[in-house]
């Protein structure tokens, strides 16, 4: 009993918060001071317009954060200004900072010419994240926000948005690379013009994601700077599922899209390595894309799409296009593309298909394979061509007339199809439906 009261003080000093030190304080500061001040220095995509003044105090284990204006620009002159962001830091066993943030007075928004568009207030709000040490990295959040509303200067529309939810959650962090999954949800999101019309809207969004071996410092430079050069390296593997309904967007040009729903999956794997291999299963309906350049009778307004690719070079994930084409970079990783399935259709035309091919160099077309291809609407697929490449498509729209002579007719209830037996063997002969077509494919394949 004795020995079980002299233990006592020693497990409630155990409990209790440890105390705040001034020094820890000032580190505090100094810390976020200077990631604030890099951000400022490096006029990144999206960067802190200036260094506010940062004030950190101490109070019952916890380290009380203060930043007053606290504006994020983006390189094209809109910012987003905080006039006040307050909070409590609390340190963490390893190093880290566990932040709850607050904006009691919202968030001003300004347009690119310098102009204060208007105010933004969100009337519930939970913003907790930890950051490393270093404040370098973002290693778990769980930011909620909902019944927001956006309150316009003069003549800048308005806005609201019901709930929106990020949600990081982290499995493991070793040597700067994050292991684990985040969720973005947003309900009822809508941006209107002072006439009144949708410029921006979405009646739900979902995305979940995950990564294994993520690089927090390549990401949050790709965030920042958008170079997808840092794509490469970026992490071992990563996922991303979509689920979107009732969107619609109108541009300053005047082009408008709108989308009732779309799904889909993207995996990636081998991203560390020399070639990776990608999974994308994806599908949507009620697809609707109108303005300058754009021809009607080559939209998808259905979609299903399922496609696999293995030995894939790192090229077609940064989206850094070679000046020579993909084949032949393809050939070269030795690529494999496997389309299960790829369904596009409107009232106009449609294109369903299925193939397999293998790309390498031991022919001069680099690709061999077969697939099999049914195309309804083939003059309205090269009205449309014409229409929206202009003297550019010239090529491609009589590669695809030399094609359609090639088809096996078949008449239907929504018009004639055309079917194709496509094979291209390793020696780089090409077949259609049985018949020659090496020269069309080797014309069709040097399109640009």
């Amino acid at each position: 009993m004795k020995k079980a009261l002299l233990l006592f003080p020693l497990l409630l000093s155990l409990a209790a918060p440890a105390m705040a030190s001034p020094e820890q304080a000032a580190s505090l500061k100094e810390m976020l001071t200077q990631r604030l001040s890099e951000s400022a220095a490096s006029r990144d995509r999206l960067h802190i317009e200036r260094v506010p003044d940062v004030a950190v105090t101490e109070k019952a284990g916890q380290y009380q954060i203060r930043i007053p204006k606290l504006r994020l620009a983006a390189a094209d002159g809109w910012m987003a200004e905080a006039p006040l962001v307050e909070g409590d830091g609390t340190p963490q066993p390893d190093g880290s900072w566990r932040l709850k943030l607050r904006l009691p007075q919202g968030v001003t928004l300004y347009g690119g010419n310098g102009f204060r568009l208007g105010d933004l207030s969100l009337a519930r709000q939970n913003l907790s994240m930890t950051i490393s040490a270093d404040g370098r990295s973002l290693l778990s959040a769980d930011l909620d926000v909902g019944d927001g509303k956006f309150t316009p200067a003069m003549g800048a529309g308005t806005g609201s948005l019901s709930a929106l939810r990020l949600v990081l959650t982290p499995k493991s962090m070793k040597d700067g690379l994050w292991s684990g999954r985040v969720s973005l949800a947003i309900d009822a999101l809508s941006l209107k013009d002072p006439m009144g019309v949708d410029r921006l809207a979405v009646k739900r969004l979902r995305l979940d994601g995950g990564a294994d071996g993520l690089d927090m410092r390549r990401m949050g430079d790709f965030l920042a700077s958008g170079d997808r050069g840092q794509l490469d390296r970026m992490a071992r593997t990563a996922d991303l599922s979509a689920d979107i309904e009732g969107f619609r967007q109108v541009r300053d040009d005047g082009t408008r899209s709108a989308l009732r729903m779309g799904k889909g999956k993207l995996t990636l794997s081998g991203l560390t390595a020399a070639k990776a291999a990608l999974a994308l299963d994806w599908t949507h309906d009620g697809l609707d894309h109108t303005g300058p350049g754009i021809a009607p009778g080559l939209l998808p307004v259905q979609a299903q799409v399922t496609v696999n690719g293995a030995a894939l070079p790192k090229a077609l994930l940064t989206g850094a296009k070679p000046a020579e084409g993909w084949t032949p970079l393809l050939a070269a990783s030795g690529s494999a593309v496997k389309i299960s399935r790829l369904f596009l259709t409107n009232p106009q035309s449609t294109i369903l298909g299925q193939g397999d091919f293998r790309y390498g160099p031991g022919n001069a077309s680099g690709v061999a394979g077969q697939a099999e291809l049914s195309l309804r609407g083939v003059d309205k697929i090269i009205a449309g061509v014409n229409q929206a490449m202009g003297a550019r498509g010239a090529a491609l729209a009589i590669g695809l007339y030399a094609l359609q002579g090639l088809g096996r007719v078949e008449p239907g209830r929504q018009g004639t199809t055309h079917q194709y037996d496509l094979t291209i063997t390793p020696q780089g002969q090409v077949t259609l439906n049985g018949t020659d077509a090496t020269s069309l494919f080797k014309g069709l394949m040097a399109v640009n």
